[in-house]
C-alpha cells in the first residue's frame, strides 16, 4: 500500500452531533426527570403488546437491555419503568430548537440534518469566530444541555466519515462525550476499529460477506 498524502485531502472541520436517546430524553425532561437518571421507554403504541420500542433511556439500555427495535412484550414488569406513547409534534419542536442553536455556529447550507436526532455541521467557515473545533463542540454541547436539557455526543473529523466514526466509536465512550479523529490519526483510530459492523454503513450481512 502506498503512502497517502493527507495534505492533498479535502480538509474541513465537521461535527457529527447525536442527541442521546432523543425521544426518551425528551419524555424525561417533560416529566422533570434528568434524562441520564430516567427509566423511560417510548413505544409505538402502549396498547399493543407487539408495539416496537422507539427509544429507551440510557439506564434502561444498560440495566435492562431494552433498546430500539425491541417489542413491548419484552419489557420487564418493573415499577421503575415508564412506558409511554410517542409525542412526535413535541420531538419535532425540540429538533427545531436544537437546529436554532446549530445556526449560531454554521450557516444553513453547512448544516445537514441526518435524522431527527443526528446532524452534521461544517464549521470550517466559522472556526475563526469560535475557536478550534474542540472548543466549539464544548460550546454546542453545553448550550444544548443548558437551554434544552438534552445530552449530546459529538464526533469531530476532517471529513464527514471521520466525524461519524469518531462519534460512534470514541465519543460515546468518553466522559466529555466528544472525540476528534483527523487524517493523521487514521492508523490509530479507523484501523483499530475491532468489528466491521462498527464501521458506518456496514450491516451485519455485509460484515459476513466481507469477513469471507
Amino acid at each position: 500500500m502506498g503512502i497517502i498524502d493527507y495534505n492533498k485531502m479535502p480538509l474541513r472541520y465537521i461535527m457529527c452531533i447525536d442527541v442521546k436517546s432523543f425521544f426518551a430524553s425528551v419524555e424525561a425532561i417533560r416529566r422533570g426527570i434528568d434524562p441520564l437518571e430516567a427509566y423511560v421507554i417510548v413505544v409505538s403504541d402502549v396498547r399493543r403488546p407487539g408495539a416496537v420500542v422507539l427509544a429507551s433511556s440510557p439506564k434502561v439500555k444498560s440495566e435492562f437491555g431494552i433498546k430500539t427495535g425491541n417489542r413491548k412484550f419484552e419489557i420487564p414488569n418493573d415499577p421503575r419503568l415508564m412506558v409511554v406513547d410517542p409525542s412526535m409534534a413535541l420531538y419535532l419542536e425540540i429538533n427545531r430548537q436544537i437546529n436554532d442553536i446549530f445556526r449560531n455556529y454554521a450557516a444553513d447550507e453547512d448544516i445537514l440534518v441526518y435524522s431527527i436526532d443526528e446532524s452534521f455541521l461544517d464549521i470550517t467557515a466559522t472556526a475563526h469566530l469560535f475557536g478550534d473545533p474542540g472548543t466549539t463542540a464544548v460550546q454546542v454541547r453545553d448550550r444544548i444541555k443548558q437551554e434544552i436539557g438534552l445530552n449530546v455526543t459529538i464526533g469531530i473529523g476532517d471529513n464527514p466519515l471521520l466525524a461519524k466514526l469518531a462519534l460512534d466509536n470514541a465519543a460515546k465512550h468518553r466522559k466529555s462525550q466528544i472525540a476528534y479523529w483527523s487524517y493523521e490519526s487514521i492508523p490509530e483510530t479507523i484501523w483499530k476499529i475491532p468489528k466491521l459492523i462498527d464501521f458506518w454503513g456496514i450491516s451485519r450481512g455485509w460484515e459476513r460477506r466481507l469477513n469471507k
